[in-house]
């Protein structure tokens, strides 16, 4: 499985870079250290950058939540491109179709890879769960929770596998 996890990154590789760079960024702003911050390598790691645990409950969320957020933000207005040229632009253009390919993979990219590692997930669970008040518990549960339950989406490659099936459904409606 690793290797078809590996593989999906690399066929993603913009959405596995910029979701690194969130992370690193995030790490940056709650100061902690990167052991390791390249961001494209051959293992479980890719696209991730090796950080210590976060210390506190907000940073486990943060570290999590963030770069999620910033590659689907980023995947939706990508996703807007093709969608516009689909519907107002109603002549058949073989450079349109090549911008709304590359926008649409794009966008994809940063789709499949939004999602934390396994490892983030539980320290994100452990920490809200255990060490985060009331306010924090009822405020990040139903993120963590679905952040949870992607990181193993994503690290069995379903996420890839449904943009895939889902790219050919739109494809042939």
């Amino acid at each position: 499985m690793t290797a078809l996890y590996i593989l999906t990154k690399y066929l993603t590789f913009p959405g596995a870079l910029i979701r690194g760079m969130w992370e690193q960024a995030v790490c940056r702003i709650c100061k902690v250290p990167v052991e390791d911050n390249r961001y494209l390598r051959k293992d479980e790691m890719i696209s991730h950058v090796e950080h210590e645990f976060m210390p506190t409950a907000r940073g486990a969320f943060a570290i999590c939540f963030v770069p999620a957020f910033m590659n689907f933000i980023g995947a939706f207005f990508l996703c807007l491109i093709p969608i516009m040229f689909t519907l107002y632009a109603r002549f058949d253009d073989t450079v349109l179709t090549l911008i709304n390919s590359v926008a649409y993979w794009f966008a994809f990219s940063l789709m499949v890879n939004s999602y934390p590692l396994i490892e983030d997930a539980y320290n994100m669970m452990e920490k809200v769960y255990k060490q985060g008040n009331i306010l924090q518990k009822i405020l990040y549960a139903p993120a963590a929770a679905f952040l949870f339950i992607g990181a193993f989406v994503e690290k069995y490659c379903i996420s890839f596998i449904l943009g895939i099936a889902l790219t050919v459904a739109i494809v042939l409606i």
